[in-house]
């Protein structure tokens, strides 16, 4: 039996996905999180065994979330997921220890698949993301997405800044010191061009690396929603 852990930010994002892993023969969702420090604490008590990362929860973002639980159980398969099927969230969070990643577009039955095959260490990304990926990797480094030229630090507090959160907020978060956060905010402008966070909202929205809550919803499986 795979015992499924699902760490998300978004009720409904908990709601739809609950649906569709009850439907999967030998599979049990045994613990939800909204926060990486959820799902810390759950991973023991509830003998999880994969776990499901969502590139934005309540309190952090997902490469660090990833980064975190594979440092606490190496062994544990981890599926990354988000409304991204492009740009640098699916490297960075197979970077991190995820062994799949799907996006909110894929077809029910390949969310399936993803925890399967990552639960035997098997490799798997949905079929939008494989065809993105290989598309840039043909296009060469011309065609890349400008966020791609971030380090892992300046991309985690470029999310956080494009999600609105206020750099004392984010330096808890991260347990850096305001000064050190705000330095990172400007490296961030220099490499991508740009001079302000208005600016930096908006190429996020550009590239695909920000989507409205309702149009994160309206991402999910139709069959999960109905």
């Amino acid at each position: 039996m795979i015992r499924v852990q699902l760490i998300a930010g978004q009720r409904l994002v908990h709601i739809a996905l609950k649906a569709l892993l009850e439907q999967a023969a030998g599979m049990e969702l045994v613990a939800h999180a909204f926060t990486a420090e959820e799902a810390l604490e759950q991973i023991e008590p509830a003998r999880v065994t994969t776990a499901l990362v969502a590139v934005s929860l309540s309190d952090a973002e997902g490469v660090e979330t990833i980064r975190r639980l594979h440092s606490r159980r190496s062994q544990l398969a981890i599926v990354g997921f988000g409304e991204h099927c492009d740009g640098p969230f699916p490297s960075r969070m197979l970077e991190a220890g995820a062994t799949a990643y799907v996006s909110l577009q894929a077809h029910e039955q390949e969310w399936i698949q993803a925890v399967r095959r990552a639960q035997v260490g098997q490799r798997f990304l949905s079929a939008d993301v494989a065809r993105n990926l290989a598309f840039h990797s043909m296009e060469g480094a011309d065609g890349r997405n400008p966020f791609e030229a971030l380090s892992g630090r300046e991309l985690q507090v470029a999310h956080m800044v494009i999600r609105c959160q206020k750099v004392p907020h984010i330096a808890k978060s991260l347990v850096l010191s305001p000064k050190t956060v705000n330095s990172y905010r400007y490296r961030i402008f220099e490499k991508l061009g740009i001079e302000s966070d208005v600016q930096l909202t908006l190429l996020a929205l550009q590239h695909g690396l920000l989507e409205s809550t309702v149009s994160r919803a309206g991402a999910l499986p139709e069959k999960v929603l109905a």
